[in-house]
């Protein structure tokens, strides 16, 4: 085996510094006496002294046994000179530097240069940052490792058909002064540009639509809507969740035949779209129309885009599908005929990037590569002073300061020079299945709302991997058919998508056979009821959890707890601790099998009346 040169150099330098160390030592202060160590780790280009003056064995929480100093050293996860033998070269940090001491954010940046996949436990806001890319649809303009180009933003084929040029240009003009959860760009387009932008798309056909089906009542609409829990994902008035578009004003921007052909078959208007295919009864469908046109509209006599009863000019058309492709339009929007494609520069290797190699920000120095990335984000324009041109990014007007700060993060951790394969940690990657079933979590987008194998959405809090050991298969194909609230602390709710039971049947068999968890087996049976339920009372479990209308709902609802949850999985709960419980939500205090035994016991024993 060659030793690499660089070792070598190494060594001799270390042998020189023996000596000045001993002086060093005397003239600094510790906590503890400072010795010469180096740390090597050739696999990682690591040579630390930082275990000279730092005591691994003190670093807090678990981090080294996940990560053991002899294999990572110091430098891949905290940054700073790990050669330096004085503190002054080891810590302060200088924008000229190849890799200062991190700051918080870049630490949780660093964990990103191994961990792949969205979801990264014990790094919230890299995760949080990396969910924001693809909700945002960075991938649309930049190549981004790992994001193709979105595939969820409206298909804007039949446009003409659902709402009214008006509508689109005062969209163009301001997307939040529309829809307050709105997650498209503001582009500042000049207006000849915005006509003949308007222009090409109203000349895009779209799919047929199918005329309202008379005798909708908007009181049933009312009660549909609520029953099938729109208001999960869609922001209705004051309330609701932000994960889909604002209902608020859709029964006066969206044409009726159109919102009634996508309620009746959402995937042939809109194949790509998050929102799971109802299919709802044609009936059903004009109720909630017949809601919309009298609920869903502005308090005021006419909407803001009412007034603009401007026509569409058609020879604008080939202008505006060059202003489309200019823009970048088409790396989020499907319009067909239209090649896809990204328009602006590569993040691949952002993270290789120094601040002080970066435009000055007009609001002064900053902190770090997440923080100059979070501030680009939200004004774009912050840097023209200094980069020799004006930015042609759109503004993302919608991100908060904390969520622009966490795509900072996640973008900062794609470095030019990642680390070797055998460091990287990649997601298992959701385990779909063929056939029927795979064709139902397709239409039912179940990966919309939830994580398997470190894929998918996370309005479910809770990923699906080893749901199959959790619950009880009878329960679940209830569930399926008519979702009930679980967690009272929690906003969202399943919606009812109409699953039959055959189909209920289908998918639970699925996450029964295919998304088991191998810890989750018998370790006791279930012991005394009482004495369960005396330990429950003991222990303070009725802080987080109600029973028989007992305690706080900051955790599940225990009632029918007996019902609803595998013996097996409540003792491995009880005996293992959280790990068997995906996103942390339980405690990590574990029991002796004695009281395990009891305490699943009581808690097998909440079932649901008989009822005659």
């Amino acid at each position: 085996m060659t030793v690499p040169r660089w070792l070598h150099a190494t060594f001799a330098v270390s042998l020189v510094l023996v000596i000045g160390m001993i002086g060093v030592a005397m003239m600094q202060e510790s906590a503890r006496p400072v010795t010469f160590e180096q740390r090597l780790v050739p696999a990682l280009g690591v040579v630390d002294r930082c275990e000279g003056c730092h005591d691994a064995e003190s670093h807090p929480g678990n981090a080294l046994v996940l990560h053991p100093v002899e294999r990572f050293g110091c430098t891949p996860c905290h940054g700073g000179q790990g050669l330096a033998t004085t503190k002054q070269a080891a810590h302060e940090r200088s924008p000229d530097w190849e890799r200062p001491l991190y700051t918080p954010a870049e630490r949780e940046a660093a964990c990103g240069t191994c961990h792949l996949g969205q979801f990264v436990e014990g790094a919230p806001i890299l995760s949080r940052g990396r969910a924001a890319l693809a909700d945002r649809s960075c991938a649309g303009c930049h190549e981004i490792p790992g994001y193709s180009l979105p595939d969820f933003p409206p298909q804007l084929d039949g446009l003409a058909a659902k709402v009214t040029p008006g509508w689109v240009r005062a969209w163009l003009r301001d997307p939040a002064a529309l829809n307050s959860v709105h997650r498209m760009p503001t582009f500042t387009l000049s207006d000849e540009k915005r006509e003949a932008l308007v222009a090409f798309l109203f000349g895009v056909p779209g799919a047929a639509l199918v005329p309202v089906e008379p005798g909708g009542d908007a009181e049933r609409g009312r009660r549909a809507v609520s029953e099938r829990r729109c208001a999960t994902c869609h922001k209705i008035g004051e309330r609701g969740g932000t994960t889909a578009t604002d209902l608020g004003w859709a029964g006066a921007k969206l044409s009726p035949a159109w919102l009634y052909s996508y309620l009746l078959d959402t995937h042939r208007i809109r194949p790509l779209t998050r929102m799971p295919g109802f299919q709802l009864p044609p009936a059903e469908a004009a109720d909630i129309v017949a809601f919309a046109a009298e609920q869903w509209v502005p308090d005021t006599a006419k909407p803001v885009w009412a007034a603009d009863e401007s026509p569409v000019h058609p020879e604008l058309t080939d202008a505006g599908r060059t202003v489309f492709l200019e823009s970048g339009c088409a790396g989020c929007h499907v319009v067909t005929g239209v090649d896809r494609g990204r328009t602006s520069v590569s993040l691949s290797t952002i993270g290789s990037r120094r601040i002080g190699d970066m435009p000055a920000a007009a609001t002064g120095p900053l902190a770090d590569l997440p923080a100059w990335i979070a501030l680009k984000v939200v004004q774009p324009h912050a840097f023209d002073a200094t980069a020799g041109a004006p930015a042609v990014m759109p503004a993302f007007s919608s991100v908060e300061p904390d969520e622009a700060l966490a795509i900072g993060v996640a973008l900062s951790s794609l470095r030019a020079s990642p680390p070797p394969e055998e460091y990287r940690v990649r997601p298992a990657g959701a385990a779909l299945p063929a056939g029927e079933t795979g064709r139902l979590v397709t239409r039912f987008r179940c990966l919309t709302c939830h994580s398997i194998g470190g894929e998918g959405g996370s309005i479910a809090r809770v990923p699906l991997d080893g749901e199959g050991s959790r619950v009880r298969g009878d329960w679940l194909i209830g569930f399926l058919q008519r979702p009930v609230t679980i967690r009272m602390d929690q906003a969202e709710r399943m919606p009812v998508l109409g699953i039959s039971a055959d189909e209920a049947a289908r998918l639970t068999a699925w996450i029964q056979d295919g998304l088991g968890d191998p810890r989750i087996a018998a370790v006791a049976p279930p012991g005394d009821p009482e004495r369960g339920r005396q330990r429950f009372e003991a222990l303070g479990c009725p802080s987080c959890h109600v029973v028989a209308g007992k305690g706080t709902m900051a955790g599940p609802v225990l009632d029918t707890a007996g019902d609803r949850l595998a013996p097996d999985y409540v003792i491995a709960l009880l005996t293992i601790g959280p790990a068997v419980v995906p996103g942390g939500r339980h405690p990590a205090t574990t029991y002796p099998p004695a009281d395990a035994s009891d305490l699943a016991a009581f808690i097998l024993s909440l079932r649901a009346p008989v009822t005659p």
